[in-house]
């Protein structure tokens, strides 16, 4: 899924904890629901910076197919920077961490519980909606392992592009509501 895309359905999920009255640390939730897909993010313009300008891409293909179909998956540095943080083990552990933090009264205990709680979230929904590019979830244990998923949020022939409008649409749906309520919420400030 698109990182915009977690964001916007790790809030709406947020809102719906709050409103239980279930501790909640809003900044650490946020953050997780982006975290997986920074180091891609930077990977990818560091690449695009690195191989337009200093150096000669060592292939046929483009900067963008070197990079997401050559680095992605046998580059070390790529391997992990991607893993790590959609990994279900290392999200697990910091689960746990965070959890016995809580217990113990540390002000660490509640943003990192939540912070993995919401990586792990992105996790899952990734696991469901890549065919051959998912993340290594069971990451650093198993270093290749990648669930098949029979749908793509991106790729053509595995419903890429039902997936994609329906993506678009749940995200705009989503901004609708944040809108429309941003709107009515100013009409009752300036009736009172």
């Amino acid at each position: 899924m698109q990182t915009l895309s977690h964001f916007l359905m790790t809030t709406v999920l947020g809102r719906q904890i709050e409103q239980r009255q279930i501790p909640i640390h809003t900044g650490a939730l946020l953050i997780g629901s982006i975290l997986p897909d920074l180091p891609f993010i930077v990977l990818t313009f560091g690449g695009e910076i690195y191989y337009r300008w200093f150096a000669v891409l060592p292939s046929n293909s483009s900067i963008m197919e070197y990079l997401h179909l050559t680095l992605f998956f046998t580059n070390p540095v790529w391997i992990v920077s991607h893993n790590i943080f959609h990994s279900l083990v290392v999200n697990s552990l910091l689960l746990g961490l965070g959890f016995s933090g809580i217990h113990y009264q540390k002000r660490w205990g509640l943003p990192l519980f939540w912070l993995a709680m919401s990586m792990a979230f992105h996790t899952v929904i990734d696991i469901f909606v890549h065919h051959s590019d998912g993340p290594l979830f069971l990451f650093p244990l198993n270093w290749s392992y990648r669930f098949v998923s029979p749908i793509s949020y991106w790729e053509p022939h595995y419903y890429g592009q039902i997936f994609m409008t329906l993506e678009y649409m749940l995200d705009a749906l989503i901004l609708g509501y944040w809108g429309w309520q941003w709107v009515r919420h100013r009409r009752q400030e300036k009736a009172e």
